[in-house]
């Protein structure tokens, strides 16, 4: 094979997605248009948790006392308040109480940082995941005019005019791939791991020839993007703790708090964002998934585990910021929540409002936001779902003026 064909398949797709987990860092172009929503820039890193699949949320924080609701959700899909949740939230003269995985939720609750937000959404009346994320993810209010092709964070890196060599690492997704809303920024990475620092498939010997063969073929469109690539990852890595006489070797990540992170999503990927938050790389918007959402069936079984590890990895992250004296903002959303009504298959569909979280530093806390629109049929959306009446972009918006 001839060095150019080499460089171009070795930039191909599954090359470019197997820098461990590495992917689309300076390989996209950016469309640096200024378009609505007009939301402020970040002053302090500001982390998306996105519960991918449409989470449940009034399983989150349930209304059980709302005849509504115990008319649509059999005994199996309720729970008996007792601990740390027999006292209500209320708003809008609604109960809701935390569901009794969400320990640590309500505890950062009761410690005024973290807010929950009630019926959070936007008009379109899509049920199809691809098309709500996108929307989301795009930060407008529907697909039928896309103002780019860029998603909202990396829309509002490039309205900052940020230089590229001001800051090392700018936009960072703690998944395997990247996420639809940095899509369009050439100043972003994306690993879920980051506990051992980054490592190269085949070692700095594959790294070291794969930089040389770029320098051979300075010609080539790619090879800049790949040398760029190459020297960015090697001073990323160069900021993390090394072994005492081993300064090739990253000393594995340890959370500052007292905490540990879950071994789970969204936990591992919020650990490596506070890796990098520690490392000081110019971190400003993070984003970390939790899959697995998409309850149509055996939903209280995986509500558990889901809001278990969602909860825990929130409050081991928020322990971790405090005891490294980090501020921070952080925003939990998720495409759609699900219908009141359960299904025959003991999960629930595709519904149109859910709740969002904010949490961090500077957050007006030990309340609920947003306006409750009730459960009863003609309060509902089209008659089955929990109605929006506050635009996500709202949440964003208020998230990153308190930060």
């Amino acid at each position: 094979m001839q060095r150019r064909d080499f460089l171009i398949t070795s930039l191909g797709l599954p090359f470019v997605s197997s820098l461990a987990g590495i992917s689309d860092f300076a390989f996209s172009q950016t469309n640096a248009l200024a378009v609505p929503p007009n939301l402020p820039s970040a002053r302090i890193p500001f982390v998306l948790v996105f519960l991918r699949g449409g989470a449940d949320t009034l399983s989150f924080l349930s209304p059980l006392d709302d005849p509504d609701f115990i008319a649509a959700r059999p005994p199996e899909h309720r729970f008996t308040p007792s601990g740390f949740n027999e006292k209500p939230l209320t708003i809008d003269g609604t109960a809701l109480y935390w569901h009794p995985k969400a320990e640590p939720l309500a505890k950062l609750y009761s410690a005024g940082r973290l807010v929950p937000w009630v019926a959070v959404g936007f008009a379109d009346e899509t049920r199809s995941h691809f098309e709500a994320q996108e929307i989301m993810e795009r930060g407008v209010g529907s697909l039928t005019k896309l103002p780019d092709n860029d998603g909202w964070m990396a829309r509002q890196l490039a309205r900052a005019r940020q230089s590229q060599n001001k800051d090392l690492l700018p936009l960072f997704a703690g998944n395997n791939n990247l996420p639809g809303v940095m899509q369009g920024s050439g100043n972003v990475m994306a690993a879920r791991d980051l506990t051992n620092g980054i490592n190269y498939p085949g070692g700095p010997a594959a790294l070291r020839a794969l930089q040389s063969l770029c320098a051979t073929e300075v010609s080539h469109p790619a090879s800049h993007l790949m040398q760029t690539t190459a020297s960015t990852l090697s001073l990323v890595n160069q900021t993390f703790p090394k072994e005492v006489g081993n300064p090739n070797k990253v000393m594995p990540y340890i959370s500052s708090g007292a905490t540990p992170y879950p071994n789970s999503d969204p936990g591992v990927g919020l650990k490596s964002v506070a890796r990098l938050l520690q490392a000081n790389v110019g971190l400003q918007y993070a984003c970390v998934d939790q899959l697995g959402w998409d309850t149509h069936e055996y939903q209280n079984g995986k509500i558990d585990y889901l809001l278990r590890d969602l909860s825990n990895a929130l409050g081991a992250f928020d322990e971790d910021m405090q005891a490294q004296q980090q501020r921070y903002t952080l925003v939990v959303m998720t495409e759609f929540g699900r219908r009141l009504r359960t299904n025959r298959s003991g999960g629930t569909d595709h519904g149109h409002a859910s709740l969002s979280l904010v949490m961090g530093s500077g957050i007006a806390g030990g309340r609920v936001f947003g306006r409750w629109p009730g459960l009863g049929s003609l309060q509902l959306d089209r008659g089955v779902d929990l109605a929006v009446t506050t635009d996500y972009r709202q949440v964003l918006k208020q998230a990153l003026e308190w930060g």
